[in-house]
């Protein structure tokens, strides 16, 4: 088995041997543009009453302001009528179903396409496309199943919801029990995504459906917690330190901002994006005894 250090460098060799390993989330980005544009375009038609909305009242700063933004709000909406709201309903339903499908597909296709890289070495767009259209159903469910299991930690608010004054502004004190609420909601959220971070990789691998790759991927955590954080902080520290970056430049003022912020952003869909999918492939494979190391010879 490997350690952990050793399995990130091992990844880091085989991707730079495979930087055709980007094109699934290059192909992502690209779709998901291409669904999104004609969406946006339809909801800049269909929601023009709440263009009376300025500037001025999105910049609120008391809560008099705040008041009229929400009444002059609630009247563009109700002249707008229920068939418009409707179907500006309908149009985002169907954008977050069409651009969850692209995204399962894909994502499907970039682990197929990290584990023939990891078996063979030399990894093809044959196996993205195979995998995508394999997996990615169950993947889609799988998604839908994992924000649901999230959104089930909002009901760690309601208490602090229930208990805040109906008065504008609320005073300090009320805000307690609603803070406390989020905090505990943001460390359910993250603990959860910890432990479902295999999810999709098991599903693919072993060729789950959907819950049982949930499951699979909480058994995994079980046996495999330190390895699993190990590589989610990496992970994590990377795509932070590709935003301090940008976050730099862009409160110095500088006039290389936009073109920092599009290098910082290719580097990750790019560069991190396959890496990660890479490492978290190996991880799971190596682990569950489907990648036999001894009979992958390194190259050194």
């Amino acid at each position: 088995m490997e350690e952990i250090g050793e399995l990130i460098g091992k990844g880091f060799v085989t991707w730079k041997d495979n930087l055709i390993l980007c094109l699934p989330f290059l192909l992502s980005f690209i779709v998901s543009m291409l669904v999104f544009i004609p969406f946006l375009a339809a909801f800049a038609v269909g929601l023009a009453p709440l263009a009376s909305l300025n500037a001025t009242s999105l910049n609120a700063a008391s809560a008099n302001d705040i008041q009229d933004m929400v009444s002059r709000m609630d009247e563009a909406i109700s002249s707008m009528g229920m068939q418009q709201i409707a179907l500006a309903m309908l149009l985002f339903l169907a954008m977050m179903l069409l651009l969850s499908l692209v995204s399962a597909f894909f994502t499907a296709g970039a682990i197929g396409m990290a584990r023939q890289a990891l078996e063979t070495r030399k990894s093809d767009a044959s196996s993205m496309w195979a995998a995508g259209k394999k997996h990615f159903l169950n993947l889609f469910f799988a998604t839908i199943l994992m924000g649901l299991m999230t959104l089930a930690g909002l009901v760690l608010l309601l208490p602090g919801a229930f208990l805040l004054p109906r008065t504008l502004p609320p005073e300090a004190g009320a805000l307690g029990p609603l803070l406390a609420g989020i905090i505990l909601f943001i460390l359910y959220a993250l603990t959860l995504s910890l432990m479902l971070a295999l999810a999709p990789y098991a599903l693919v691998l072993e060729n789950l459906g959907a819950v049982s790759a949930i499951r699979a991927s909480l058994d995994f955590f079980r046996y495999n917690k330190f390895d699993v954080l190990v590589l989610w902080l990496v992970v994590l520290a990377l795509s932070l330190g590709l935003q301090m970056i940008s976050t730099t430049f862009s409160a110095s003022g500088g006039g290389a901002y936009p073109s920092l912020s599009l290098v910082t952003g290719l580097v990750s869909m790019l560069v991190l994006s396959p890496l990660s999918n890479l490492w978290w492939t190996r991880l799971y494979m190596n682990r569950k005894g489907i990648l036999l190391v001894d009979e992958v010879k390194d190259p050194w």
